[in-house]
């Protein structure tokens, strides 16, 4: 913990920083702001006079004898460092904000490495293992939870390879669409605030049946309205909050060891559903549509998914969607509906389903042309 006569809320942070976190996603953004206003309250000058401190010795070391150049802003991180650990912060803190500093300085161009300077050791390995899942655990996972909006979160992650703040930023109108039609695999559509990088994914018919269970109880849903709320409120939920829950479920698997819980960490988190995602999918699926399901920023010669069509991805994860499933696929569950009806019933239920998919890539092409063309308005 922080001591308390390092108080941040008075901290005003300058453009340079501002524009800098603008291009980080929430989480970080929210991250780094703390981190950079505890360098400032050091430092105590706005960030861009140690930007021009750096630069400036950098311009010096041009013209100096090779024995005699200084290695720019070195000395004040070493200073940064001791102030760090003396007002109280753990070593896990100090690291994170000297990445948020280099990480800023790479933003306007300026390459700082830490190599020489002795920073604290990094956490150790035991607290950064994630349980590796296996679908029988998932499942008693799933079991163990007490309420079903818990269910539908664990599923969801696990099968869409989403994020726990990716999760938590979707609305209702994100899924909307294809909730309401019964689409399987369901896509998960959004672009994330502030980075504008593409969320483009699928959850199965596993997490599709516990989202249904959980928004039941929920009738009067809008589209603006968060995806998954807090127990008992309609605000959305947070990953403190989730993290709090899945941290109360993992106690009651016999596969978790409670020496660990008790030790302040949880290895059952939810960035442990989405390792799990990709370990259950690599050396199956193209490694690179895994990291695009993921809602990675690929390299543009790797981004030929980009252009696939929605259905065309739909088709490729619906292949590899019994890796994923605890329960039935959403062939299984198209199928099986089929069996309940009579010949003539399932070929006109087949028939719509068909016209439904065919609108539903009408519509969203018509939705990436308006995209397209509101992109090319703004770039005018």
């Amino acid at each position: 913990m922080p001591a308390p006569l390092v108080d941040l809320k008075g901290v005003e942070l300058d453009e340079t920083v501002t524009r800098y976190l603008e291009t980080r996603s929430p989480s970080t953004a929210r991250a780094y702001e703390k981190c950079l206003k505890r360098f400032v309250v050091f430092y105590g000058r706005p960030f861009r006079d140690f930007l021009q401190q750096v630069d400036e010795e950098r311009r010096r070391n041009l013209d100096r004898p090779i024995h005699e150049k200084v290695r720019p802003g070195e000395d004040v991180i070493r200073r940064f460092i001791k102030w760090h650990r003396e007002a109280g912060y753990s070593n896990y803190s100090t690291l994170q904000s000297l990445a948020a500093i280099q990480n800023i300085l790479k933003f306007y161009g300026v390459e700082m490495s830490f190599r020489f300077i002795d920073t604290p050791p990094a956490r150790p390995m035991k607290e950064n293992e994630k349980h590796e899942w296996t679908l029988d655990q998932v499942r008693e996972f799933v079991k163990a939870a007490d309420y079903v909006r818990d269910k539908a979160f664990i599923l969801f992650a696990f099968q869409s390879g989403l994020s726990i703040s990716d999760v938590l930023s979707l609305d209702y109108g994100d899924i909307k669409r294809e909730y309401e039609a019964g689409v399987l695999p369901m896509a998960v559509e959004k672009y994330r605030e502030k980075t504008n990088v593409r969320i483009r994914t699928f959850v199965g018919a596993d997490a599709v049946r516990y989202l249904r269970l959980y928004l039941e109880s929920r009738p009067d849903i809008k589209p603006e309205d968060p995806l998954f709320v807090q127990l008992g409120s309609d605000k959305r939920a947070t990953p403190a909050s989730i993290q709090a829950r899945l941290r109360k479920i993992a106690k009651k698997l016999n596969f978790i060891y409670r020496e660990d819980l008790e030790n302040g960490y949880n290895p059952a988190r939810p960035h442990s559903l989405r390792s799990a995602f990709r370990s259950a999918l690599t050396g199956k699926m193209d490694g690179d549509l895994i990291e695009y399901f993921m809602a990675h920023r690929l390299p543009q010669q790797k981004s030929a998914y980009i252009n696939l069509s929605l259905d065309a991805l739909r088709e490729i994860y619906a292949s590899f969607e019994h890796l994923l499933s605890i329960e039935k696929t959403s062939r299984q569950v198209m199928e099986e509906t089929k069996q309940e009806l009579d010949p003539e019933t399932a070929q006109m239920v087949m028939e719509v389903y068909s016209m439904v998919k065919e609108l539903q890539k009408q519509v969203m092409n018509l939705i990436r042309r308006v995209e397209r063309l509101e992109k090319s308005e703004k770039e005018r």
